[in-house]
């Protein structure tokens, strides 16, 4: 099984917070780790949330969810925005926009179909593996990928 956090799990995993469903989450992430689950995430994601904690910190004075994401990245990997993933990720766009299904306005960069991008050669490399995506938000992903809410992945 790999798990493929989006950017609202990965925030959450990244909060200063230790309350609500940050911890919740964070509880969840480490009973995946225990059993072994491989857990992946996109560098789009790390971008979509560093910023936010980035404005944060000028906003708060505080660095602990910067901290916090810096020390994910020793304990997962970051799927790359490689050439081979854009060129998915474009075709993706074009054919969900093609059949009447976008995911977000046109002149948006789209970062659910770049995840969708990625998770679809992720079952390419890794054929007869389950890959699930971990979100706070299923609607979009689950047109082109396996999505479910964090709370609903158990094992």
């Amino acid at each position: 099984m790999i798990v493929f956090l989006d950017t609202g799990v990965l925030g959450l995993l990244s909060s200063p917070s230790n309350k609500g469903d940050a911890i919740k989450c964070k509880e969840w992430f480490y009973r995946l780790l225990a059993r072994g689950i491989y857990v992946i995430t996109s560098d789009i994601c790390e971008y979509e949330v560093r910023r936010s904690l980035i404005l944060a910190s000028l906003i708060n004075k505080t660095v602990k969810g910067i901290e916090n994401l810096d020390e994910l990245q020793q304990v997962i990997d970051f799927f790359p925005l490689t050439k081979d993933v854009m060129k998915k990720a474009a075709l993706l766009w074009a054919e969900a926009r093609s059949q009447g299904i976008p995911t977000a306005d046109e002149k948006n960069i789209d970062a659910d179909i770049i995840i969708a991008a990625q998770w679809q050669l992720l079952k390419e490399e890794f054929p007869g593996r389950y890959i699930v995506i971990a979100t706070t938000n299923c609607k979009h992903l689950q047109r082109f990928t396996e999505a479910k809410s964090w709370q609903d992945i158990n094992l």
